[in-house]
């Protein structure tokens, strides 16, 4: 049963990993994930989430109860990390060969019920500044017939920011669909810029919902 799969996609393997890397960052990052009821158990499922830091997909799969491929860019694929982002369910993307064969890969997963994660800022956002969306997320789930999870992580805590008391979080949204009959580059565009507009209000919105 070692490599048998739930519904959710995870092998019994992987699940006791990822339980062991969440229970650690719980520990030493006072890791808290809000919204996690939010993440439906099976189905195709995009999860979308902002990027700052190279360990994000690591923090996005310590929150979405799922298992998660990941499109990712081929320039990271050198030797020495590939294991790691096979284990991670990454997938290399060609963006100057305009990435065709990645999203075959990606609508074959999505088609097969599986978890897709993106980051549809392309690349990771440096603090303060200001980045666009790709469409990359809202074609797949036109395409893939696939819902959109929205998935902010927020600011993980320095030792001394700890010892105050501080703790990492997560976020995790209400389940987005997309409108099927889009077309044409601003309706994408606009519906793309609109994701990660409620991407980066989670944290906000958690706020409003507690008080």
């Amino acid at each position: 049963m070692t490599g048998a799969a739930w519904p959710d996609g995870m092998s019994a393997r992987y699940r006791h990993f990822r339980r062991l890397v969440v229970a650690l960052g719980r520990i030493i990052l006072g890791f808290e994930i809000h919204g996690e009821e939010n993440t439906p158990e099976r189905g195709p499922l995009i999860i979308a989430s902002n990027h700052r830091r190279f360990f994000d997909p690591v923090f996005v799969c310590m929150a979405v109860p799922r298992r998660v491929q990941w499109m990712a860019k081929q320039e990271i694929f050198i030797p020495g990390l590939r294991r790691f982002f096979a284990i991670l369910g990454a997938f290399p993307v060609d963006r100057q060969g305009g990435g065709r064969s990645a999203i075959r890969t990606a609508l074959g997963y999505l088609k097969e019920g599986r978890a897709l994660g993106i980051f549809p800022e392309g690349t990771r956002r440096r603090e303060g500044a200001d980045t666009q969306a790709k469409s990359g997320a809202v074609l797949l789930a036109v395409r893939g017939e696939a819902k959109i999870l929205p998935v902010f992580i927020d600011r993980v805590p320095g030792p001394f920011s700890r010892l105050r008391g501080e703790k990492f979080h997560a976020y995790i949204g209400t389940p987005i669909s997309v409108d099927r009959h889009l077309k044409g580059r601003q309706q994408y565009r606009e519906a793309a810029d609109e994701l990660l507009s409620r991407i980066y209000g989670l944290p906000e919105q958690n706020r409003r919902a507690k008080i």
